[in-house]
């Protein structure tokens, strides 16, 4: 049963500039687990386990919510340090989405999958890329003084024009993402 979620892809200029602003913050010499560049993406849902049986079901839903929005455009700005203080867990990329529809298309995933049994997201829809995840304290300092000379950073805009279905396999060198359908927005 592979673990599954939906996300939007990203373009290879802003993965360029993530990787290259992941290298400044690895100089810190903290202990971190980057995100490999072919696994940098924009999530929108995580449903964790799914059934072999339901994944079609996954990518109809998919391609619904993805139906009933236009495709718009989204920039990537700033890193922050999760959470801001105490125990630094991970390194996040954020988000900035003038139309909204980065939200509707949460909230319209959301709604779908609860239909299925999926259990709907109690927390409040934050956008974000995950960079890194801190896998110890030593040099914690250093790394969020790395990650505060990119609070105001630009990444670059991002076309939201497809939403794909991801399968994750874990593995020891870290996880594999296998497309399973692409469903193009409005």
């Amino acid at each position: 049963m592979p673990r599954t979620f939906i996300a939007i892809p990203l373009p290879h200029s802003v993965i360029a500039a993530l990787e290259e602003a992941q290298r400044q913050l690895a100089a810190a010499g903290a202990d971190v687990r980057w995100v490999e560049r072919e696994n940098l993406h924009l999530t929108l849902k995580f449903l964790g386990q799914v059934e072999d049986r339901h994944v079609t079901t996954v990518c109809t839903v998919a391609q619904q919510a993805a139906g009933s929005v236009e495709a718009f455009d989204f920039d990537v700005r700033g890193l922050t340090s999760v959470p801001p203080s105490g125990q630094m867990r991970m390194v996040w990329a954020g988000v900035a989405d003038d139309t909204g529809k980065l939200a509707v298309l949460h909230d319209q995933l959301d709604s779908g999958f609860a239909g299925m049994g999926f259990q709907e997201e109690t927390r409040d829809f934050r956008p974000h890329m995950t960079l890194g995840r801190v896998k110890g304290g030593r040099n914690i300092t250093q790394l969020r003084s790395a990650v505060s000379r990119y609070v105001a950073t630009d990444f670059g805009p991002c076309p939201a024009d497809e939403l794909v279905v991801f399968s994750s396999q874990l593995a020891p060198s870290g996880p594999i993402y296998t497309p399973l359908a692409k469903a193009p927005l409005k």
